[in-house]
Order: structure tokens, then sequence, then C-alpha cells
């Protein structure tokens, strides 16, 4: 485009430059991507996007109605705290005893799973089937950032609950007195949370997978969870270490087994039988991040590949 000479002169006088040598200088071609020969805005940085998405399902989520009855299913070891509290007071059973127990039996083999079941699962295989994962596509955000973020949401959703469930037991412990408190229980209190949180972190990115490639991801999912965790983790030696519970389960410090009961000379006796060189902690942790990379890794793949029904 060629300026006449008054809108020249106009423009130097305001910019300093010729509207020419403006036009040289503006914004150049490379911001923009060509799709069918047609310009089309660079899409969303990645963290950027990421972050949105991620925000904005998370607020999604937890709107959600299913969102009432995981709260409900969390409530399982904070009623458990509470019979305890409630009818065996003078029992002996310490504080410390309840935490390793409830992380060991019920944190580790269900309520992690489950939680994580339901967010994961939903979090991509959700929207693929309703055909509202499209929607974010009205603007240019790679898939990979739409996986990431609502992989995220999902994981955070699930830390939130298990955490909130976690606050609720403490707090029921803490209402016969803080004498109970001390650098052992907060030691394992907080190691707790963190066990929690690698545990939802993994089994969400596996389950998010799993929603990504299944068109119906509940019964591969239920059998996952329930079916090859609950086989493999009780199998001796080393074939236990094939299941992410096996792993989580070595994070905690097991309480002691009372021998004086049937129950506990049938577990002694088992532990006996069934003994093996221990795994270190550090190892099942990074079994653990593995798995967790490698199924986001998977997720993202599937969903990049995946042709979208709109």
């Amino acid at each position: 485009m060629i300026a006449s000479g008054a809108e020249d002169r106009a423009l130097r006088g305001r910019t300093g430059k010729t509207m020419n040598e403006a036009n040289q200088t503006s914004t150049p071609i490379s911001t923009v991507a060509t799709h069918g020969g047609l310009s089309m805005p660079a899409p969303l940085p990645s963290l950027t996007a990421i972050h949105w998405i991620a925000w904005f399902s998370f607020r999604e989520m937890v709107r959600r109605r299913w969102i009432f009855s995981l709260g409900l299913i969390n409530l399982l070891p904070v009623l458990v705290v509470g019979a305890i509290r409630i009818w065996f007071p003078d029992e002996g059973i310490t504080a410390q005893h309840q935490l390793s127990s409830l992380s060991h039996e019920v944190f580790t083999t269900f309520l992690i799973p489950v939680i994580a079941m339901a967010a994961g699962v939903s979090a991509i295989g959700g929207p693929i089937e309703e055909g509202t994962i499209v929607y974010p596509w009205t603007r240019p955000i790679r898939r990979r950032s739409i996986y990431l973020g609502r992989l995220l949401a999902a994981q955070s959703v699930t830390w939130l609950l298990l955490s909130l469930s976690l606050v609720l037991c403490f707090l029921v412990m803490v209402s016969e007195g803080l004498q109970i408190i001390n650098w052992e229980f907060l030691q394992l209190y907080f190691q707790t949370f963190l066990i929690i949180g690698i545990g939802a972190f993994t089994y969400a990115a596996i389950f998010a997978a799993m929603g990504t490639y299944f068109k119906k991801p509940v019964l591969p999912a239920i059998l996952f969870a329930f079916g090859w965790e609950n086989l493999v983790a009780n199998i001796p030696a080393r074939i236990q270490e094939w299941s992410l519970r096996f792993h989580l389960q070595n994070l905690v410090d097991r309480p002691d087994v009372d021998t004086t009961d049937l129950p506990g000379i049938i577990g002694a006796l088992l532990a006996t039988a069934l003994k093996r060189d221990p795994v270190p902690k550090y190892q099942s942790i990074a079994v653990l991040l593995v798995v967790m990379a490698v199924a986001t890794v998977v997720g993202i793949w599937l969903l990049k590949n995946k042709e979208i029904e709109k």
C-alpha cells in the first residue's frame, strides 16, 4: 500500500515514521498460522492454556453431582475413627495405629482407586463421549494442553477430596485431647498426605488414559482397580511389584500385628511363610512416578490421534 503525500506527512508528524515504514515494522505474519489457506491465530502458549483449562475444569468437576457421592464415600475412615473414639476408647488403640491402619487398609486399597477412577475416567472420557471436549478448540489450543489441563484438574479434585477426609480424621482423633500430638504422629500424618497425593496423581493418570482410549471405560477401570490390583497385590514374591497398591502400601509404616488373638496369629504366620526381601521406599516412589509419567504421555498421544465426533 502506497501512502499519499498528505497522509505520509501527517503520520510522520505523529510517529516519526512514514506509513510505508510503519507497515514494514508492524507485527510479522509469523504470529498467525495458516490452515487451508486461511489465517488463524497462533495457539496459546502451552503453560497458559494448561492453567486456564485446569482452573475451569476444576470448577466444573466440583459442581458435578457425583462429587457429593464421593464426599459421602470419603466419610468411611472418619466413621471408623469416630467408632473407635466412642465405643473403644480404652482399648489402647493409639492415634498412630489408627492412622497407619487406615492408610494401609482403607486409603490405598479402596478410597484412592475409587475417587481417582471417578475423577480420572470422566476427565477426558466424559467430554469425548458428550462431544464437549471440542468446545475449547474454537480457540487454538493444542490437544496436549487440553489433556494436561483436564488431567491436572482431575488429580487435584482427587487429592482434595482424600485430604479433606484425612483432615476430618485428624479432628476426630484430637477431640480426645491434644496429648496424642507428638512428633511421630505429625510425621506419620504428613507422610500420609504425600502417599495420598502420589497415589491420587498416579491412579488418575491411568484412568484418564483409559477414558481416552476406551469408548466405555468404566468396566476396564473397575477390572483394573479391583481385579488386577486385588489379585496381583496379594500374590507372594516379586509378582506383587506389578501392582500400584503394593508400592503405595510399601510407603506406609505398617502397624504392629497383635498376635494375642486369632487374626493376629494367622497374620503373623502368613507374614512368616511369605517372607521376602523388602523393597526400598525410594524404589516404590520411582515406580509410581514413572507409571504416572508413562500413562500421561500415552494419554496425550491417544487424544492427539483420536477422531472426535462433533
